[in-house]
């Protein structure tokens, strides 16, 4: 009696692939769209803490630290030197580059942008200096960090602070962003953040970026 061996037809394989195929088509955008966000988070806290590392250096050696710093770069004593001294950095760029445009928009025209050796971008008003606290010249010490520099998508985060913790759920920097809240699913994580100089701290400045850091 000749002994039959089980297995699948040709048929069932097919569509065994197509299967895996349709799941695939539908998670795998969702799986990198996450991944992406991960990174940027990650990227954006290594930023905040390289800066700040830096800073702390500043003050142990130089005694100089964000509310002390005077504007420009040619001063011994600014913002620029406080990082230049103690980071890698790629190049400077004090005008609006197709690069800084391209990343910033019209944001750039009026900024230093300092591109970092590991691929990484601050740009801030030519006019920051004496960062001493949250208020006092708070227009003037914001900038944003493009946590992978020139490559897209180049766009700011943003979400609104969640309405049922008790704060409103107002906007800081997109005025055309409505009930985004900062929230996994809800918030818009992207390569940029706004940041802002105090004292002897760079901090997020916004929503999205204060979400990102100290999520909990």
């Amino acid at each position: 009696m000749m002994k039959r061996h089980a297995g699948f037809t040709l048929a069932e394989v097919l569509i065994t692939l197509g299967i895996i195929g349709v799941v695939a088509a539908m998670t795998i955008p969702t799986l990198m769209s996450n991944t992406g966000k991960a990174e940027f988070k990650t990227a954006f806290k290594k930023v905040i803490s390289t800066v700040n590392q830096a800073v702390t250096m500043s003050v142990a050696i130089d005694y100089l630290d964000f509310g002390d710093a005077n504007t420009g770069t040619t001063n011994t004593e600014s913002i620029f030197n406080i990082i230049n001294k103690k980071m890698q950095i790629a190049k400077t760029e004090s005008s609006a580059t197709d690069d800084v445009s391209r990343m910033f928009g019209s944001t750039g025209g009026n900024n230093y942008t300092i591109f970092f050796a590991d691929g990484m971008v601050l740009s801030y008003p030519q006019s920051a200096g004496k960062c001493t606290n949250w208020l006092y010249n708070k227009a003037n010490c914001a900038g944003i960090v493009d946590v992978n520099g020139v490559k897209n998508p180049n766009k700011l985060s943003h979400c609104v602070w969640n309405a049922g913790e008790g704060t409103t759920s107002t906007t800081e920097l997109d005025n055309s962003v409505t009930n985004t809240f900062c929230q996994e699913n809800n918030a818009f994580i992207s390569d940029q953040y706004s940041v802002r100089f105090k004292g002897q701290q760079l901090i997020p400045n916004g929503y999205a970026a204060r979400y990102v850091l100290y999520e909990k």
